[in-house]
């Protein structure tokens, strides 16, 4: 088959799949045929549907592991083709098929891919945002999985704190939310209230990548309760402060979550700016944990 075609069938079995018309797990043959493809079209695709496949999967489990052999696995073949660094006479699909490829290879926490990465972070240390741009957030991402200290979050927030690429500073963002230790979380959560480290505008994306992970998501999403009447003063009219409603709404996925997000936000659909974003966020987590339970 060619590519658009290739593409048009994994996209097709995603949706069916998102549909409720066949089970994701029949989607895993069909990426299993596309672990040597080269087109960025398919390999992007591919990598819509792993995203998609995290959500059934719980860190520290058995799923977990299996779940990171089949991205290497899908990975293995573009990261042996392109590695980190580019080499003349690439194309420039050849850097963004990169790009997946190695954000694959992090993910799936590849020992020699982690390494190398390392290798790089050490040789740019004195100047991370000269990292080459298309691995720079994964090279930035595995130092903070694999090596976090203090010092290494304080640079970090330091770095975001100073930086004016509005690229550079989410990537940091990114990073930091990989954060497992409690004291770091904390010390970078009591950030957010600091003007002139987080701006107002930029809170909210920042609590989408904490709630994105299940080791920083109690914490946050308890902080976001506590601190609600501050949120909503220090937003104003922002149209930022409805990310607040909404991004729970597309991570949530367990019954717990939905009545935590029931109880909390169901008093306030009184609020004209939130119901409908309140009603919708309801029935979003509502599907999908029926999705993960079916």
């Amino acid at each position: 088959l060619d590519n658009t075609s290739k593409l048009q069938i994994v996209q097709e079995r995603r949706l069916l799949a998102e549909a409720g018309h066949i089970s994701y797990a029949d989607l895993l043959p069909v990426l299993d045929k596309l672990a040597k493809e080269e087109s960025y079209l398919v390999v992007s695709a591919v990598s819509q549907v792993i995203s998609a496949l995290e959500r059934f999967i719980d860190e520290g489990t058995d799923a977990e592991t299996a779940f990171k052999s089949l991205v290497a696995k899908l990975a293995r073949h573009n990261y042996d083709r392109l590695g980190f660094k580019a080499k003349e006479g690439e194309s420039d699909e050849d850097e963004l098929v990169r790009q997946l490829a190695v954000s694959m290879m992090i993910r799936s926490n590849d020992a020699e891919a982690s390494q190398v990465a390392s290798q790089i972070f050490a040789a740019h240390k004195e100047n991370l945002a000269g990292l080459p741009a298309a691995i720079r957030a994964q090279v930035l991402i595995n130092e903070m999985k694999h090596h976090e200290t203090k010092d290494l979050v304080a640079t970090y927030l330091d770095l975001y704190t100073h930086a004016t690429d509005a690229v550079f500073k989410r990537q940091l963002a990114a990073a930091l939310a990989y954060s497992t230790d409690a004291d770091n979380i904390q010390t970078l959560i009591s950030s957010w209230k600091d003007k002139f480290v987080v701006k107002p505008q930029d809170l909210s994306s920042w609590y989408l990548q904490f709630l994105g992970h299940q080791t920083t998501q109690e914490t946050v999403w308890v902080w976001a309760r506590e601190n609600w009447d501050w949120i909503k003063a220090a937003l104003g009219g922002d149209m930022s402060f409805d990310s607040f409603v909404i991004f729970p709404s597309h991570i949530f996925k367990t019954e717990e979550r939905l009545a935590e997000y029931k109880e909390f936000f169901e008093p306030q659909l009184s609020d004209l700016a939130l119901s409908r974003n309140i009603r919708m966020g309801i029935k979003d987590i509502a599907a999908r944990v029926d999705l993960i339970k079916r």
